[in-house]
């Protein structure tokens, strides 16, 4: 059986390999000028798309490109999915996305409007960033630690509104984590704290969710749990979800859409069926020792030769 025809089923996960992403391509044609239609024909503007995209660092003034000709297209309410081996410019491209690096060339856009013109307010309002760094936030408790996702909203004085405080309990009851609100920061295991730096960017309220790897440091059962809540923010609070994982088998059942960064630094995007049977995962992945199955949807060892 194909991976198309008989994905793997991942217990709690629901199974998504072989439905085409809607609204998603990898069209070359100018973002500013293009508008979509949703199921029941309203104008729908891109959350995400690029253009010719260049990302990498930029020293001296002199551009160091990492990965090139970038291009996406995403309108909202969906789970992408970014893959790709460590260095390959994942967290780059995310960083870029979120504003902490410039693009090197080419262009982005969130919302319809310019990636690289937006000011930090306007950015906060559009995207909320999770990163993989480790938070030590002293003796703030969870809902003290939450409220920072309010901040963009607070008056001059960072006095939360009663408004804001129902955004707190609403993303805290979201991800499961409602009873913790007086616990502190400090006290939680690691996917505790996961989930309430989750909490934190859901409560920010914006349209677009980023998670740089909220996978790591977590045992099996809690990866799970996370690409569950990435399914729950889209599914029930409208959001549109990009989360780098190294979690390539749950990727694959969950996202609607994959991107892939290979070795070579070369950037695809498509439903994750055709990326799977593309050749883009073991151009990515594939060791010595190692290889993608695209019948299977999984890596296998590979057998000895003498």
């Amino acid at each position: 059986m194909s991976l198309r025809e008989a994905p793997r089923h991942v217990p709690g996960i629901p199974d998504n390999v072989g439905r085409l992403p809607r609204g998603i391509s990898a069209h070359t044609s100018p973002f500013s000028q293009d508008v979509r239609r949703d199921e029941i024909g309203r104008e729908t503007t891109p959350i995400l798309e690029a253009y010719s995209l260049s990302i990498g660092w930029i020293q001296r003034k002199i551009p160091h490109v990492l990965v090139s000709n970038i291009n996406f297209k995403v309108t909202p309410g969906h789970l992408i999915a970014l893959v790709g081996p460590n260095g390959a410019g994942k967290s780059t491209l995310l960083k870029t996305i979120a504003g902490l690096l410039a693009p090197c060339g080419g262009s982005f856009s969130i919302s319809g409007s310019h990636g690289s013109t937006l000011s930090v307010e306007e950015r906060a309002s559009l995207l909320a960033c999770v990163f993989n760094e480790r938070i030590e936030a002293g003796y703030l408790t969870v809902g003290e630690f939450v409220a920072f996702g309010r901040y963009p909203y607070t008056n001059a004085r960072n006095r939360l509104s009663l408004e804001d405080m129902r955004h707190i309990d609403h993303a805290l009851e979201l991800v499961g984590m409602r009873e913790f609100i007086k616990r502190t920061f400090s006290s939680l295991s690691d996917g505790e704290r996961q989930k309430v730096q989750l909490a934190r960017a859901v409560a920010q309220d914006t349209p677009l969710l980023i998670f740089d790897e909220p996978t790591a440091f977590l045992d099996a059962p809690s990866r799970i749990e996370i690409f569950r809540l990435a399914d729950r923010l889209i599914q029930e609070a409208g959001k549109t979800v990009l989360i780098c994982t190294h979690e390539v088998d749950l990727a694959l059942r969950t996202a609607d859409v994959l991107w892939v960064i290979d070795r070579e630094h070369r950037f695809l995007a498509g439903s994750p069926s055709v990326i799977a049977h593309s050749g883009a995962i073991g151009r990515a992945f594939d060791l010595p020792t190692v290889a993608f199955d695209p019948v299977s949807g999984a890596f296998h060892a590979r057998t000895p030769r003498n």
